[in-house]
């Protein structure tokens, strides 16, 4: 399955979230698809943010995060290395959902951008 993830770069941004729980965190609706223990690898492509939210140009992406959401809480996937400091590069990562059930749940995809800073940008679904 290929998920193809999009972003307006006015979106992309950092900004520091504190006194939250990543446990907590749910991934926003709008990117879902379903797996299942037989079919549990799911194929997201996205651009590397490139334009802060302010507009100007990113010089110190560290790396994006690819998060997937059962229904409880976000958890990570995979940690992908920026493919510079400023973004900007094309992505494609195959991540797998574990799951144990015969049923096809829900799960959503969402991928957050890290400066070297350690700061988080909004996510991006």
């Amino acid at each position: 399955m290929l998920l193809i993830l999009y972003s307006i770069s006015a979106v992309w941004g950092c900004a520091v979230f504190t006194d939250v729980q990543p446990a907590q965190i749910r991934c926003p609706g709008s990117i879902q698809t379903k797996v299942s223990a037989i079919k549990h690898s799911v194929t997201i492509s996205y651009a590397e943010p490139a334009v802060t939210m302010g507009g100007g140009s990113l010089s110190d992406l560290a790396k994006t995060t690819i998060y997937y959401d059962l229904g409880d809480s976000r958890r990570q996937a995979k940690e992908v290395p920026a493919t510079k400091p400023t973004g900007g590069g094309q992505i494609s990562e195959t991540i797998s959902v574990p799951t144990t059930t015969q049923e096809e749940p829900i799960v959503r995809i969402c991928v957050i951008a890290t400066d070297r800073y350690g700061n988080e940008s909004a996510m991006v679904p």
